[in-house]
């Protein structure tokens, strides 16, 4: 008979659409961290990068790290979509029993990754990061944009948080399995929706602020901020009519 392979611990996953600048220092560094921290430690852990189809070496860079983890895996999506399809694709493919999504940039800091995992042990379904808002953009238009589209979100996705959009965020292999099932946003308005989903089927949200997140240079956030800004609007529009029809509810 056939054993059947244990559940991972945690799956760690990073979307990284032409990231070719950053992916290798980005997983060395997550290798190196899961290897040296005392609370992970010892747990299986499961990585994913998804990378939809990158005109640049994103790919080639990912396999060639794959000897420094004991399970990494790049998952190939297709065509580039969006950031939401690449994490919904991994999300719904983990193994892990814990499950964690993060930017290819490291503009959170990887310490926090035990202390999501902690909280997730003690009971929460999702775990997401905070940010200071007026602290983390300086720059007074796109401050009044960030802090604008979060008090509607509040107001449309029905969940208190005061920032939807950091990319950190943990579920619980069942609550990643029925939020990212549900999900119809696949762009940057991807991390309102799936709040907006979990908030609708009563689970656990738990918040941390990240005081320390940093802006990073060609991050994941750096053009076309009125465009964006327009498209979410029109997505807070859709959670909202969403919530209202019950879309959402499990």
């Amino acid at each position: 008979m056939q054993q059947t392979q244990a559940q991972p611990d945690l799956t760690v996953i990073v979307p990284a659409y032409r990231e070719e600048k950053r992916i290798g220092k980005t997983l060395d560094e997550l290798s190196v961290f899961l290897k040296s921290d005392v609370a992970l430690n010892g747990k299986t852990v499961e990585v994913l990068v998804v990378s939809a189809n990158s005109t640049d070496k994103t790919h080639e860079i990912v396999l060639a790290k794959q000897k420094q983890f004991t399970d990494l895996k790049l998952l190939k999506p297709g065509k580039q979509v969006g950031k939401g399809r690449d994490v919904q694709y991994g999300m719904v493919r983990a193994q892990g029993a814990a499950i964690i999504f993060m930017d290819a940039d490291l503009a959170t800091p990887l310490k926090y990754l035990p202390k999501f995992y902690s909280a997730y042990l003690k009971g929460s379904d999702v775990v997401i990061a905070t940010r200071n808002l007026r602290k983390h953009h300086p720059n007074p238009i796109r401050r009044l944009i960030s802090n604008g589209g979060n008090l509607l979100f509040r107001v449309a996705g029905g969940v208190w948080v005061e920032d939807s959009q950091c990319g950190f965020k943990l579920f619980s292999h069942d609550a990643a399995q029925l939020c990212f099932s549900k999900l119809t946003i696949m762009g940057w308005g991807f991390d309102m929706e799936v709040l907006a989903i979990a908030k609708a089927n009563n689970l656990k949200i738990t918040s941390y602020r990240v005081n320390d997140w940093v802006s990073v240079p060609e991050g994941t956030f750096v053009e076309g901020m009125f465009a964006n800004s327009f498209k979410s609007l029109q997505e807070l529009a859709r959670i909202l009519s969403n919530r209202i029809r019950r879309t959402y509810v499990d």
